[in-house]
């Protein structure tokens, strides 16, 4: 539609209507940091050519992640994309415009989030996956709100080694319940302390009480450390309470599946199949469970069926959110997916096959202990956590912040700073490599940093 600019006079009859004075007073509640204090000076308008002439200059300036040697992680990877992948997901049967709401009469795209859906418990074990979330917090957060309203508890531990971003999404998603005065109001989140970078499932079965709804961990963690998955699931479930694990789908290829090893909700990020890591995506959030928990999946499941002819049919199963049916009966009110992205990460593993996944998980698990054995050569560097570990680690040196700066500045990030989200890692740093690291790049880095912390 067209966009109409507002006169003067309708903005006033406008503000008089709502029943305030000015712009400024409707935007009052607004925290003044996020306010803007000056006037816009946009200057006068320009041509189309001048406009593309001013942006390429700007965009000019940018510097792509290529253009890095990157060992950066800390939730979003760069492996491998199959050249065919982008193509196939670019076709028109694909890449449509929107969500069909006649879903049936869609079968290939119904078909492809089925097998998508069946990608999804295969590496989870699990009996059932949704049809896609947002990404790999919001996964999370709906997680946890599943075992609220499978337990009726309102106790939620936390590892203190899940992904900052996730722990702050769950925050923010249970704020939401605890400020509106229902009678699901009263959540509260206790967080298990990581020792040596891991939970201890004894401190989990100490921590864990009739109240407690879950227990809510990340394999391998924020620190790329391997959990006792197993154990942390026996103490969750000796008082009733649910095991929730996020996964890395890349290391399920070499790890044992989470159903087999007690969790009952499985959960992640589904940005390391095959999807970039441009600014952080494109992404989505893959949730799985067991099946009697299939009920209270958020979002949608598509199931497989006969028709009246007896040939394959694909159908809507299940539909929980808000939109298909009475709100109040909703299990969620998520009305966001990524169907095209999850699509993608078929379309990924499809290509790869078993044993190509596995391959990549290898390559990554051997990249990576390579570069920890090479980092532990370094005079100036401490590795505190001697522990099985997968795709990343956590390595220190004094003052972390400059070494990551001046490294920068030759053209490596070597990794994510840990300590704006755990200040008890004030001088740490997240490295990862995937199976597209060479040796020749992990060398580099480990050669310009023994030189930035040595002369």
């Amino acid at each position: 539609m067209p966009y109409v600019l507002n006169s003067e006079k309708e903005i006033g009859q406008m503000l008089k209507d709502i029943g305030v004075s000015s712009v400024e007073e409707l935007y009052s509640h607004l925290p003044q940091a996020v306010r803007l204090t000056s006037s816009l000076d946009v200057g006068l308008g320009l041509s189309e050519m001048e406009v593309r002439d001013a942006l390429g200059g700007l965009a000019a300036k940018n510097k792509t992640i290529s253009e890095f040697n990157s060992f950066l992680g800390a939730g979003c990877y760069d492996h491998y994309v199959p050249a065919a992948l982008p193509f196939i997901l670019s076709l028109g049967q694909f890449l449509t415009a929107y969500t069909p709401y006649q879903a049936e009469c869609s079968q290939g795209i119904l078909q492809a989030i089925y097998e998508y859906q069946s990608y999804m418990c295969l590496l989870t074990g699990m009996d059932v996956s949704n049809a896609s979330l947002l990404d790999g917090a919001s996964s999370l957060a709906e997680a946890v709100l599943m075992s609220l309203r499978i337990t009726n508890r309102k106790k939620i531990l936390v590892s203190e080694a899940l992904h900052p971003e996730y722990r702050e999404t769950l925050n923010t998603y249970l704020s939401g319940f605890n400020a509106s005065g229902s009678s699901s109001a009263g959540f509260s989140i206790y967080e298990i302390a990581a020792k040596d970078g891991k939970i201890d499932p004894e401190t989990v079965g100490y921590s864990v009480d009739n109240n407690t709804a879950c227990c809510v961990f990340q394999n391998p963690n924020f620190f790329g450390l391997i959990e006792d998955v197993q154990n942390i699931s026996k103490a969750a479930h000796a008082k009733g309470a649910l095991s929730i694990m996020s996964a890395n789908p890349i290391a399920l290829a070499l790890l044992k599946e989470p159903a087999k090893l007690g969790v009952d909700i499985a959960c992640g990020d589904g940005q390391p199949l095959g999807a970039g890591s441009n600014l952080g995506g494109s992404s989505f959030g893959f949730l799985a469970v067991k099946k009697e928990y299939m009920r209270q999946l958020p979002g949608r499941i598509v199931g497989k069926t006969l028709d009246k002819d007896g040939k394959d049919a694909y159908c809507l199963t299940m539909q929980t959110r808000e939109q298909h049916i009475r709100r109040q009966k909703a299990t969620s009110n998520i009305c966001s997916n990524q169907s095209l992205n999850a699509i993608g990460s078929a379309i990924y593993l499809s290509l790869v096959g078993r044993e190509g996944l596995r391959d990549a998980a290898r390559f990554s698990f051997c990249n990576t202990k390579y570069l920890y054995n090479r980092m532990a050569e370094i005079r100036g560097v401490r590795i505190p956590f001697a522990s099985t570990f997968f795709n990343e680690f956590l390595w220190e040196t004094d003052n972390a912040k400059d070494v990551l700066s001046k490294l920068r500045n030759k053209g490596i990030i070597a990794g994510f700073y840990l300590g704006d989200k755990f200040p008890q890692y004030k001088n740490g740093i997240l490295s990862c490599c995937t199976e597209k690291k060479t040796k020749q790049q992990i060398d580099d880095l480990v050669n310009t940093l023994a030189e930035v912390l040595h002369g």
